[in-house]
C-alpha cells in the first residue's frame, strides 16, 4: 500500500459468464463508491501493475464480485486473479470523529487499558466471518486477537496506539 493508494481487497476466482471476479475485501466502502472508478491492480512478484476502471460491483452471498472495463469473460477475469485492488485514497467517503478505516490500524502499538506497552505491533487483519482478527507479533511470536469490543478498547490512530482489555490472556495462548 502507498500514501496515495488504500487496499481494498485481493480478487479470487472468476464468478458467472461474464468477467466477474469475486473480492476478498479489506475495505467495507466499496458499495458506497459511484462507479466507474479509476482503479490499481497490483500483482505479486514482478508482474506490472494495472490501471483499470471498475465498472461494475455486486452483492452475492455475503461477499463482494466486480467486473473491470474489458474483462467480459472468465478466461479474461481469469488472468487477474491474486491481484490486490487498490483504490486512490481520495475515493473513500470522510469519516466521522472517532471513526477510522480498518487499514490505518496497521502498525499501531498495543497497550493494556492501564498504559502499559505490550511490545506488540499489528501487523495484519485476518477476516472471519463472525469478525476480523487482529494479528499482532512481538520479537518471537504471533498474537491473534478478535477485534471485538470485548477484547479491544480505545484506537487512537494519531498516537499510534490500540488499547486491549485483559491482554494477559492472549498472551498466554
Amino acid at each position: 500500500m502507498t500514501k496515495d493508494f488504500v487496499l481494498a481487497g485481493k480478487l479470487g476466482k472468476p464468478f458467472g459468464l461474464k468477467g466477474f471476479l469475486k473480492l476478498i475485501a479489506q475495505e467495507s466502502s466499496l458499495t458506497s463508491l459511484k462507479l466507474p472508478i479509476a482503479v490499481r491492480l497490483v500483482f505479486p512478484g514482478s508482474r506490472p501493475s494495472i490501471d483499470t476502471n471498475l465498472v461494475e460491483l455486486k452483492g452475492h452471498s455475503s461477499r463482494l464480485a466486480l467486473r473491470f472495463e474489458g474483462i467480459d469473460t472468465p478466461e479474461k477475469a481469469s488472468k487477474l486473479i491474486g491481484a490486490d485492488l487498490m483504490l486512490s485514497h481520495s475515493l473513500l467517503p470522510a469519516l466521522k470523529q472517532q471513526e477510522y478505516y480498518l487499514f490505518e490500524l496497521i502498525g499501531l502499538k498495543a497497550y493494556s487499558e492501564e498504559g502499559k506497552d505490550l511490545g506488540w505491533t499489528l501487523t495484519d487483519l485476518i477476516e472471519n466471518p463472525a469478525h476480523p482478527i487482529l494479528e499482532f507479533h512481538d520479537t518471537e511470536r504471533e498474537i491473534l486477537i478478535p477485534f471485538i469490543e470485548n477484547f479491544v478498547g480505545k484506537v487512537q490512530i494519531e498516537e499510534g496506539k490500540i488499547y486491549l482489555k485483559q491482554p494477559e490472556q492472549w498472551d498466554e495462548v
